[in-house]
């Protein structure tokens, strides 16, 4: 059977059942909030807390006003929202299958609706937080971009680099644990490596900036997402972005052929 054969019938069976898809994805979110006080309110005090601390850190430390023309508070707040829409549904994805390492191992069902159950609460965190921002960017006397109806693809995208990444270590930690301490690493110098609290303008004049875009595709899916709020963003680069989804759609069919490849050893080292 060939790879797209392949593709083709994992696709018909989460499908098939995509009942059990939805039960997963609501008891993650019932799981995430069970017991909080706040519950979805976190999705406000996390990304809200983190940009108050770098805008600290930016004026008071650094004595930075601004970045590229452009409201601080919106620029690190939309990297922040996307970084955690990544970093979250990454974490989640890559830990799926062993945290439900009991559901597997009593019956049969496409594996990999495990791994996407796991985006719903990502998800659910980014719409809140995306209402904060639009609150935050009327509060500033700033405008939504017209680019506005981009977000879905930029969101899919980011969904697509996540879930390749998260997949490719699901695959792999459940024989080598090992590999899950380094997903912490990941999230957290990623986070810095990746133009999240500060923009790519620094970057765009470098020789290497078109080898950086290729190792790290996060790099231009972010400028993209500022691309799609913030009103005449101007550092938005439509080959940086070409880079970067080659480089997603690459990841993201690798992992769908590992995973492939691997998930019926799975039930041996669970």
């Amino acid at each position: 059977m060939g790879i797209f054969q392949r593709f083709n019938s994992q696709f018909k069976e989460i499908l098939h059942d995509s009942e059990l898809l939805f039960i997963l994805a609501k008891r993650d979110i019932s799981v995430r909030y069970k017991q909080t006080y706040l519950g979805v309110g976190w999705a406000i005090v996390r990304p809200v807390l983190t940009m108050l601390v770098f805008l600290f850190a930016f004026k008071n430390v650094a004595k930075i006003q601004d970045l590229s023309g452009y409201p601080i508070q919106l620029v690190i707040f939309s990297g922040i929202l996307f970084w955690n829409l990544f970093a979250t549904t990454f974490q989640s994805v890559s830990n799926s299958i062993i945290v439900n390492g009991n559901l597997i191992s009593k019956v049969y069902f496409p594996r990999l609706i495990i791994c996407l159950s796991s985006i719903a609460v990502s998800l659910i965190d980014f719409l809140v937080g995306l209402v904060v921002y639009i609150i935050l960017a009327f509060a500033l006397g700033q405008s939504i971009s017209i680019h506005i109806f981009l977000l879905p693809l930029a969101l899919i995208l980011t969904l697509l680099s996540s879930l390749g990444f998260g997949i490719l270590f699901a695959s792999f930690s459940v024989k080598y644990r090992d590999l899950l301490q380094i997903i912490p690493l990941v999230v957290q110098y990623g986070f810095f490596v990746t133009p999240i609290v500060y923009t790519s303008q620094s970057l765009i004049g470098s020789k290497w900036f078109i080898y950086y875009s290729i190792i790290n595709p996060l790099a231009g899916l972010v400028e993209f997402f500022r691309y799609s709020l913030l009103v005449k963003y101007h550092l938005f680069n439509p080959q940086i972005l070409w880079i970067s989804v080659a480089s997603t759609l690459f990841i993201f069919s690798l992992s769908l052929f590992v995973f492939h490849k691997r998930e019926d050893s799975f039930v041996d080292h669970l």
